[in-house]
């Protein structure tokens, strides 16, 4: 387990995902253990969680302490206790070929298109009523869609030869006439029905069709299909919800309301994940020297219908939980949840009890576990994630917590990671921020190529290419004119790490057209005026990252917008000289270098001194603002853009003025929590440190944002000081940290400088202490493969690099990681080299 000192500046609260890469069922555990299912963003259940499930022992348990199994294993143990009471908590995926019975769900075999929220019933998702109609269930505001006269169909898993009823409810949203959508309603066993839902139920009302259901075939399925009829003038068929009955049926009424026992339930405008299970184990132990009665129980909080039935806990439609000892008969009422106990136990002093549970997911079922299949699941598990094929070993560096946090990080971006269109989609985090940005997204791609991934990587970019709009720019955020610029970095960034020109030229009209855009945005607008502080540069943005400068009253000349701009362009022209493109080439690097010096022309009268004296250029002109608010597109222009040169005098006032802000380590009040800490902003003033020959300062960045990790390896994306609060900002993990961490990491080692490869500029003295090794294995730089090893003896380290492809004009070695005032050393890229560095 990795121990928990190692994060002094730990957040006060934490979660961490444990369910397998690319799973769409995304389970997380919290700090004190508690099971996290199906989260919402508009959701009002626990930190917008519909469902949790909380380990407990009657009289309360204090927390103590969380980990890992290893940071490439997502076993979570949780240590909680109490007067002479030591309590454990373990939880794990099972791996996917662990033991099966059979799964008696439902699973949905066509009309998979959902929509969300349509125009039905207009209240939001986590209210139980509707508007002048009775209680009834807010799934009804979602639903299943079938265009053009195609089926949705779904299965449902029985005993062969079984019997039941079908429940299927409609709530019309779209449709206000009777006549216009006729739906035919068929079944295994059932005659076909006819169900026009406004004229049977009214608009935006729900209604259900009962279908009394057999499986004929003996096959296992029952199935169920919904479409229009040939005559319905409407042609896309629709389904809100499906329940399955195989006994007494409850009334309408009560099916509406959600009170239903049902077998089976799809909520029909959700994906259906694919069943998963989940082990637990409870550890009880006596360390008193008297005998003490323990009552373990599980406290569930769930915006469902949470019941026992077979001594099994029931929480909603999609998730089971049995025990080796089976729970009590009945649920109790618990702080505003429910409690679901456990046998109790007597324990003598040092006696232990242990207690194990399966959480299946979505129809999964199988055997009950007990001490000896707790064993064998849990192997099963832990190999499972060691074997995963995960882009782990392209980096070695000899500090365990780093490296830690490095395979954690590695994991997390692919346990994020969805599955959308038979493409991996990189996903910035689980929760909140379970889709891709186009900043966050171009750093996350640039890390999977980077880690030798780039057919990955390649999908997601050609996902964000699919935004431009026809003026050529991309506004996923409106007036957010950067996202052009940090496309254009992306896709240069991308063609020089896969060195593939082929795809760079079946995407070139995109780019052009980007540029273009760019172009024109310099007199549009207020960008037009020769009186604006911005002429010549971009109209009033939004900024982001800590200041929006949206509304009307706010909307201020900025600098956000022409730092990414300025990015954009030099890629831009990089991209047409590596495609031998030389007019367009010429002419885009003279509209770079055109705008930078009006850049710098407009940012000369709004140079302004902080409280230290350091020069510095606020991002908003007119506001009062933090000097140091909002300042990552600067730090992005500096690295990765490289629009200044190294040693430039603005960028040393700018990065001494971020540097006085720093409190733990990290740049304070840059980031949208006030007076916070934004986590992996460490990774963009570094990076901008290493940029400027400071790589002293970038490795203390490193270490400070290790030091902001929870104990179970991973980011908020913003934090308060140690003992200034208990406010959070964004998703957990967050993935554009652990993309941020593995970059700083890697480029402390090996960093491009135009047409050179450095090596060794950030590795400090401790790296290269005896025994230890720094290792390359095939990272993928502008100049190919990177393979290198140092490894270090009592007086010596050995330095072994492999041969570059092409394009590197000299590989550059650091040499001040073991004599300060050697000079580099500069070697042809072309050959292998095997050098001796004597340590003093």
């Amino acid at each position: 387990m990795i121990p928990e000192p190692l994060f002094p500046f730990q957040p006060h609260w934490w979660q961490c995902c444990i369910s397998h890469p690319d799973a769409r069922d995304k389970v997380l555990t919290g700090r004190e253990g508690a099971l996290l299912f199906d989260y919402e963003r508009e959701g009002r259940g626990w930190r917008n969680f519909r469902t949790m499930i909380e380990p407990g022992i009657a009289g309360g348990l204090d927390f103590l302490s969380q980990s890992l199994a290893s940071p490439r294993v997502p076993l979570v143990l949780t240590r909680l206790g109490t007067k002479n009471l030591e309590v454990s908590w373990e939880v794990v995926a099972a791996a996917p070929e662990s033991e099966l019975e059979s799964v008696y769900g439902l699973r949905r075999q066509g009309g998979e298109e959902i929509i969300t929220g349509w125009d039905g019933p207009r209240v939001p998702r986590i209210k139980r009523d509707f508007v002048n109609e009775p209680a009834c269930l807010p799934e009804f505001r979602d639903v299943a869609w079938a265009e053009d006269g195609s089926a949705i169909v779904y299965e449902w898993k029985v005993a062969p030869g079984s019997e039941g009823i079908f429940v299927a409810g409609f709530a019309e949203g779209a449709i206000r006439e009777p006549g216009r959508r006729i739906l035919r309603v068929e079944a295994d066993g059932a005659p076909a029905e006819e169900v026009d839902a406004v004229a049977r139920f009214g608009f935006g009302v729900p209604g259900l069709v009962h279908l009394f259901v057999r499986d004929e075939d003996g096959d296992g399925y029952i199935r169920l299909k919904v479409e229009t009829t040939p005559e319905s003038p409407e042609r896309g068929a629709f389904l809100s919800t499906l329940w399955g009955f195989q006994g007494t049926i409850p009334g309408d009424e009560t099916i509406l309301a959600g009170e239903a026992d049902a077998e089976v339930f799809a909520s029909c405008g959700q994906e259906i994940p694919p069943p998963s299970r989940f082990l637990a184990r409870l550890v009880a132990k006596n360390t008193g020297t008297e005998e003490m009665r323990v009552a373990p129980f599980l406290k569930v909080r769930t915006l469902e219908r949470a019941k026992i039935r077979n001594r099994e806990l029931l929480a909603g439609h999609a998730t089971r939980i049995r025990a080796n000892t089976g729970f009590s008969n009945q649920l109790k009422s618990c702080d505003g949840a429910h409690r679901a106990e456990l046998p109790e136990e007597i324990l003598t002093p040092g006696a232990s009890r242990e207690w194990f549970l399966t959480i299946d997911r979505h129809g999964r079922q199988g055997k009950t576990i007990d001490s000896d299949s707790w064993d064998r699941e849990t192997r099963c598990a832990i190999d499972f994630w060691n074997q995963a094929p995960l882009p782990y070993g392209v980096l070695e560096i000899p500090d365990s917590r780093i490296q830690a946090i490095l395979d954690s990080s590695v994991r997390n971006i692919y346990q994020a990671r969805d599955i959308q269109n038979g493409l991996p989609a990189f996903h910035v985090g689980p929760t909140c921020y379970r889709q891709l940005w186009i900043v966050d997204g171009a750093f996350l791609l640039e890390t999977a190529t980077l880690l030798g991934r780039a057919h990955e990587a390649r999908a997601g970019l050609d996902y964000m290419l699919g935004f431009q709009e026809d003026d050529g720019g991309f506004q996923l955020k409106a007036r957010y004119w950067k996202e052009a610029g940090i496309v254009l970095w992306t896709v240069m960034r991308h063609a020089r790490l896969s060195r593939d020109r082929e795809w760079l030229r079946s995407v070139w009209p995109r780019v052009v057209r980007a540029v273009d855009f760019l172009q024109k945005l310099r007199s549009h607008e207020e960008a037009g005026n020769p009186a604006s502080p911005v002429h010549r540069l971009a109209p009033y943005g939004d900024i982001d990252g800590g200041i929006s400068n949206m509304s009307d009253h706010e909307r201020l000349p900025e600098f956000s917008n022409p730092y990414w701009i300025l990015g954009g362009l030099k890629s831009a022209a990089e991209a047409a000289e590596f495609l031998g493109e030389k007019t367009a080439a010429t002419d885009w690097r003279a509209e770079f270098e055109d705008y930078l010096s009006t850049f710098r022309k407009a940012a000369l009268p709004h140079l302004r001194r902080d409280a230290n004296g350091n020069s510095y250029l606020p991002i908003r002109i007119g506001a009062d603002d933090p000097p140091q608010k909002g300042q990552w597109a600067f730090c992005h222009a500096v690295h990765p853009g490289g629009v200044f040169p190294q040693g430039d005098e603005f960028v040393e006032g700018m990065l001494a003025m971020l540097d006085s802000t720093k409190v733990e380590g990290l740049v304070f009040d840059t980031g949208w929590m006030p007076e916070g800490l934004w986590t992996y902003f460490a990774s963009f003033v570094g990076h901008a440190h290493l940029w400027q020959g400071n790589p002293g300062a970038a490795r203390a960045d490193l270490q400070a944002m290790a030091d902001h990790a929870a104990p179970v390896l991973v980011w908020r994306e913003e934090q308060k000081p140690l003992g200034a609060g208990y406010e959070e900002v964004g998703d957990m993990p967050h993935n554009w940290a652990s993309a941020e961490f593995i970059r700083l990491a890697f480029h402390l080692v090996a960093m491009e400088r135009g047409r050179e490869l450095h090596l060794l500029h950030g590795v400090p003295r401790e790296w290269l202490e005896n025994g230890k090794t720094i290792a390359v294995r095939g990272a993928v730089t502008d100049f190919g493969s990177l393979t290198l090893r140092v490894c270090s003896k009592t007086n010596e380290s050995l330095l072994e690099i492999e041969p570059l492809g092409e394009g590197c004009e000299s590989l550059v070695i650091h040499r001040t990681a073991w004599d300060a005032e050697a000079a580099p050393w500069r070697l042809d890229p072309t050959k292998s080299h095997r050098l001796t560095i004597p340590l003093q």
